[in-house]
């Protein structure tokens, strides 16, 4: 009679000879379609193996007789042994295998080989027993392992260039080397993952960048490199160039996109400090012609009303008007004059304390008919630095005058000097007006802009370039509806040179 056993009902459907309900979900097989499998196939009870294929057999370099008679310790690579045990005893308490487990046995002659096993319960010769199959997963094994060993040397590889590389599938944000975490701000990537690749982009280019992904995905050929602007984790704007290329088998990932940034930051500031250059120079030029041509007319203009007002008796409030107007306009030409041809600057060392003194006596007045109140706070410790005094005091009296302008209806303007380290002074002077939005803020000191409705804008650009010339920095921060600050900071001393405020 024709011998047979219980396998899984998957292995062949058409040698079906019996269905036993008490046994899920077992089909008795004729024992030599097991037999002649190409799978190795077991059955296990009791910590033993109880029957094993061929197949199995030659798999793990033993005869059928020899396996058999070997202890599983022997044939279970110890770090994963204890694995096998508890999948044996979850099997025969009925839990289902929901995919194949990985594993490494030891063959007879001692090399350790990898394979795929999964098992369920079944009932054999009368008693639960556990069948299931092996499969011989080395040479995947070994692929995964070229690849990840393949994945990890690409990262190695890239990690520190200076180049910014962000990998990504097109929306998920894979791998990011250093030069990319410090771009965005971030010290890890796990603090930019949250975000889709697009989320990273200004929303001005995210259509554009979303066609390059489009298209960089469908062929092989890199894409040139484009303008496109970056949002950092700080909301900050980086203005970058970008090209991209498609990867093959990444990180498991059958496709990803390298996407290299060209941080032009630095290039954009210095092609902008060139344009500004080449303005100022058409100002200037343009405002010593122009007071050329109005300081002659100016001076006849001023000196027939001062005649005139001498020479008849009544309307002299007209005259003064006039005379009021044309000494405006005479201020106004200075302000050209000053722009177009800067004087040379007389460097000694000066005493700010004194200097920021008698600028609030001189602004005095005029903050008390304004109903401003001016305090002063000097640190006494402040050592005296190398500048041009007159100069300066003409920052500081341009600075503070439209301090006291920005609150037509009164308020409190605070100057104070201290010092910014071991060689170098602050100045600071803070008003509670209307503030400045945002994006004025970033066009003050450019020629001929002002926020003033009476105003030139040539007053904060002569104002930079003195600071400049004595090696400083102002800044101005600004929020509408609360006020402004001006930051001055200038070094105690720095190496004397012969220069003016158009040169430095």
């Amino acid at each position: 009679m024709r011998k047979t056993i219980f396998v899984n009902k998957g292995l062949a459907r058409k040698h079906v000879l019996k269905y036993r309900s008490a046994i899920d979900p077992a089909i008795i097989f004729p024992e030599s379609i097991i037999e002649e499998s190409q799978l190795g196939v077991y059955f296990f009870r009791n910590g033993r193996l109880i029957y094993s294929n061929p197949r199995l057999a030659e798999l793990l370099g033993y005869t059928r007789e020899e396996l058999l008679q070997t202890d599983l310790k022997h044939l279970i690579h110890p770090d994963d042994y204890g694995t096998v045990m508890k999948l044996a005893r979850e099997r025969l308490k009925g839990e289902k295998q929901t995919k194949r487990s990985r594993i490494r046995c030891i063959r007879k002659d001692g090399s350790v080989y990898r394979y795929e096993i999964s098992g369920f319960k079944v009932e054999y010769k009368g008693k639960p027993a556990i069948m299931g199959t092996v499969i011989d997963a080395s040479s995947q094994a070994q692929s995964e392992e070229l690849l990840h060993e393949n994945d990890l040397r690409y990262q190695r590889l890239i990690k520190y260039l200076p180049e910014p590389i962000c990998v990504h599938d097109g929306t998920n944000l894979i791998y990011l080397n250093n030069a990319a975490l410090k771009l965005f701000g971030a010290a890890q990537v796990e603090q930019l993952q949250p975000k889709t690749y697009l989320e990273l982009i200004h929303p001005d280019y995210r259509p554009v960048i979303s066609e390059r992904i489009r298209k960089v995905l469908n062929s092989d050929e890199p894409l040139d490199f484009i303008g496109c602007r970056l949002m950092g984790l700080d909301e900050r704007i980086i203005d970058v160039e970008v090209s991209s290329v498609r990867i093959h088998h990444f990180l498991g990932r059958q496709m990803v996109i390298q996407s290299v940034f060209r941080d032009i930051t630095e290039r954009k500031r210095a092609e902008e400090a060139i344009i500004k250059s080449e303005k100022l120079s058409v100002a200037g030029q343009m405002a010593a012609g122009i007071a050329h041509e109005i300081r002659n007319p100016l001076t006849s203009l001023k000196g027939f009303t001062q005649l005139l007002k001498t020479k008849i008796s009544g309307s002299h409030e007209y005259l003064d008007i006039m005379l009021g107007e044309l000494d405006r306009i005479n201020e106004i030409v200075e302000e050209f004059m000053t722009f177009a041809k800067p004087k040379e600057h007389q460097f000694a060392y000066g005493d700010l304390t004194h200097i920021l003194s008698g600028i609030v006596t001189l602004l005095e007045t005029q903050a008390i008919l304004n109903n401003v109140q001016i305090h002063a706070d000097f640190d006494p410790d402040v050592p005296q630095i190398y500048c041009d005094a007159n100069q300066l005091k003409q920052v500081f009296i341009n600075i503070m005058k439209n301090a006291l302008e920005a609150m037509p209806q009164g308020g409190e303007v605070r100057v104070e000097l201290s010092r910014s380290g071991p060689a170098a002074v602050l100045v600071r002077i803070v008003d509670h007006g209307a503030g400045i939005p945002a994006e004025q803020l970033e066009q003050i000191g450019h020629p001929f802009f002002t926020t003033k409705s009476s105003g030139t804008g040539l007053g904060l650009m002569i104002s930079f370039r003195i600071i400049e010339a004595h090696k400083g920095k102002m800044q101005f921060f600004s929020e509408p509806g609360k006020g402004t600050e001006v930051s001055i900071t200038l070094p105690v001393s720095f190496a004397k040179r012969t220069v003016n405020q158009g040169n430095s």
